[in-house]
């Protein structure tokens, strides 16, 4: 009796456990869930978004970049040009800090976070960014952006020199132009508009700056500049895209004492005072660009890995030799950058140096600038019978992705005699 009973009991167990597995393989199989597309497919569709300037659109699809990926710099950058496109200068502001905060450093998130700082009226914020890079920015970029940021002076007086560069375009005297009238400086911002425009068309340039550069209005003149809407709805951007701080690492039982290293206080003048040619045809009289920043209207060189294998490699740039020769009477010299002391302009001096067997037989000179109330070494090198001559240097140094440009020599400059030693060999500035 007692078997029997047992032999039901298994049978019952035998059947419950059959139902449940059957339960478990049918009823509560798992959907197939849609592969989620890569953050780099993404990144392409946000190009293109912008590409066809609908800036919502890019905007939702930079923001599931974001959110894939929420530690990589390009795609935060990504997402505040985004935001720019669309208008939302508020949240713009957050994603290319953000940006910054995890290493990106380049002309394009620089002078774009400048320009929304100054739409949203932090004025000494950008001033501060852009003078913090300017070994970064293209001067034509630095000037127009130091205008736009309140200092026109200061926009004036670097792209005055500028413009003097052989490779100047119609695009950097338009940008003087502006930052004249921005200066209030009328009379001079229609004789430099004239240069490239017919008479009808310059004045009618110069009605609309007028418009634009009236004080209080600093969203609309940024935005008028980069070609967006205001959007008028930003919230800030979503409190899911916050960048979270890295966890820090666990503490060790002891720790050894780190000396504290002095920080290396970034060049204050702009550093490429040599703008890149433009590839396009020169413009005609009743044709040149309005002004533009240029970092930002070129095309981004990586924004992500997918587009950067469909675009064609740039062509490569050909190294130019210089070897100084003649007397090096001349007054030019050809600036590498200013620091925040000699010290730091020596350091970078022998750094140079190293990588460029040119600068070591050069004469190297430092003088003082004022910045904003703040003092820098400027480094430069002369020994130059003309401008020409200097400038074959300047374009070497370019052609191998270093940053500087052409001026003439300053009355209070200080002739300097550092040494590079290199394997048992010592070099001398003359």
């Amino acid at each position: 009796m007692k078997r029997k009973a047992f032999a039901k009991a298994a049978v019952a167990s035998l059947l419950v456990g059959t139902t449940m597995v059957g339960c478990t393989g049918a009823a509560f199989r798992p959907a197939a869930i849609a592969p989620q597309p890569s953050p780099d497919r993404l990144a392409a569709s946000v190009e293109k978004a912008l590409a066809d300037r609908d800036g919502a659109r890019a905007v939702k699809a930079a923001e599931a970049v974001v959110e894939g990926a929420p530690r990589d710099a390009r795609y935060r950058q990504l997402l505040g040009r985004a935001y720019v496109a669309d208008g939302r200068f508020v949240s713009a502001e957050t994603a290319l800090t953000d940006a910054m905060t995890l290493g990106n450093r380049d002309a394009r998130t620089i002078v774009t976070l400048a320009l929304v700082q100054a739409a949203l009226g932090k004025d000494r914020a950008a001033r501060d960014l852009l003078a913090n890079n300017a070994d970064v920015v293209p001067a034509a970029d630095y000037g127009l952006a130091m205008a736009m940021a309140g200092d026109a002076e200061e926009g004036v007086r670097i792209l005055s020199q500028v413009i003097h560069d052989p490779s100047a375009t119609a695009q950097t005297r338009q940008n003087l132009a502006y930052a004249y009238a921005l200066a209030g400086r009328w009379k001079d911002a229609r004789m430099m508009a004239g240069f490239d425009l017919d008479p009808l068309a310059a004045n009618q340039r110069i009605a609309q700056w007028a418009q634009t550069a009236i004080p209080g209005q600093p969203e609309q003149r940024v935005a008028a500049l980069m070609g967006v809407t205001i959007n008028g709805g930003d919230a800030g951007q979503p409190v899911a895209l916050a960048l979270a701080p890295e966890a820090a690492p666990a503490r060790m039982a002891e720790t050894a004492p780190v000396a504290e290293q002095a920080p290396d206080v970034a060049p204050v003048e702009m550093a490429a005072a040599d703008p890149a040619p433009v590839p396009a045809s020169q413009p005609v009289a009743n044709e040149a660009p309005a002004p533009v920043i240029q970092a930002i209207a070129a095309p981004v060189r990586v924004a992500a890995r997918s587009v950067a294998s469909r675009q064609p490699a740039p062509a490569r740039i050909r190294q130019i030799a210089f070897r100084p020769s003649g007397k090096g009477a001349g007054n030019w010299v050809v600036q590498l950058g200013a620091y925040g002391n000699a010290a730091i302009a020596k350091e970078k001096w022998v750094a140079m140096a190293r990588r460029n067997s040119a600068l070591p037989n050069l004469p190297v000179v430092t003088s003082q600038i004022t910045v904003n109330g703040a003092t820098f070494a400027r480094l430069a090198v002369g020994g130059f019978d003309d401008r020409a001559a200097a400038a074959a240097l300047c374009h070497g140094i370019q052609a191998r992705r270093g940053q500087c440009f052409v001026r003439e020599n300053v009355p209070d400059a200080t002739p300097q005699r550092w040494a590079l030693t290199t394997r048992g060999r010592q070099y001398a500035t003359r």
